[in-house]
């Protein structure tokens, strides 16, 4: 998943903050972070914006609440760039 302007990334950081258990992002290259650290959030977020390569990282997460306000974060998404 990328990252691509400004309105996504605070939204995306909002629902980071509610979320209550680790939200991994791995990269192509097999680079990970947890975005529940702050220092690594800041990593992962980065790699998130990188505009490089066609492969996009992809986010994981370890509990099922979480998953589904990922699912309501991508859903959001989609409806501010229609």
């Amino acid at each position: 998943m990328k990252i691509r302007n400004n309105e996504e990334l605070k939204l995306f950081e909002e629902t980071l903050d509610r979320c209550s258990a680790s939200v991994l992002v791995m990269t192509p290259q097999g680079d990970q972070y947890d975005l529940k650290d702050p220092m690594q959030r800041c990593l992962g977020i980065a790699e998130m914006i990188r505009e490089e390569g066609a492969e996009e990282p992809e986010l994981f997460a370890s509990s099922r609440e979480d998953e589904m306000r990922l699912f309501k974060f991508l859903d959001a998404r989609e409806k501010m760039s229609a």
